[in-house]
């Protein structure tokens, strides 16, 4: 059970949609298909919590505790997930189109099929998460901290891996540009024989 002094405090906060998504949240820990739409949930405790296929567009996340959350198939596009905790998340089957997510823990957390496009994730700690089939457009990943994560038939030719740490980071099936080839062998990442190295960032 959450504390009542959160449902106080959000009543302060929340705009868009109805206080009983976030009162059912805070009382259960489960609030699958709600409107978290344009929320300002900054800094809030919201750990192990299950929010399915939720609408979390425009949402302020920023320093919010996700740890263990079932996120799985919900919307950010738009979204503040600036140093927000997600360790060991479930964010599989998520949009993250357009979110600034600078400094985010994602050590552990699942991303698979997720579509990440035109996002900040510089300065991301991310170990062991996994990136499986995701889409991956034109985000910055730089100077994050991708050690032992796993990438698995994505395509980063146009995100940018500038000063991240990959060491022992798993591609496999993946395409990169030739910098990013030599940056990850420099790095000890682990390159799979059907990793692609190309000299233009995307297709002609």
């Amino acid at each position: 059970m959450r504390t009542i002094f959160y449902v106080f405090l959000l009543s302060t906060l929340l705009l868009g949609y109805e206080p009983k998504d976030i009162e059912r949240l805070l009382d259960d820990d489960v609030c699958n298909n709600c409107d978290f739409s344009d929320a300002n949930l900054s800094g809030l405790d919201l750990s192990v919590c299950e929010m399915q296929n939720s609408n979390f567009r425009g949402a302020n996340l920023s320093h919010t505790n996700l740890f263990m959350s079932d996120l799985k198939g919900s919307d950010f596009t738009g979204a503040s997930l600036e140093k927000a905790m997600l360790h060991k998340a479930n964010l599989s089957l998520t949009t993250l189109e357009s979110v600034k997510a600078s400094g985010i823990n994602l050590k552990g957390t699942r991303l698979k099929n997720t579509s990440i496009k035109n996002s900040d994730f510089s300065y991301a700690i991310a170990w062991k998460a996994n990136f499986s089939d995701a889409l991956i457009q034109n985000t910055d990943f730089s100077n994050s901290e991708l050690g032992d994560a796993k990438f698995n038939n994505n395509d980063i030719r146009d995100s940018n891996l500038s000063g991240a740490i990959l060491w022992k980071t798993h591609f496999k099936k993946t395409k990169l540009t030739q910098e990013q080839c030599q940056e990850a062998k420099k790095e000890e990442a682990v390159l799979a024989a059907d990793v692609v190295c190309y000299k233009k960032k995307v297709k002609e």
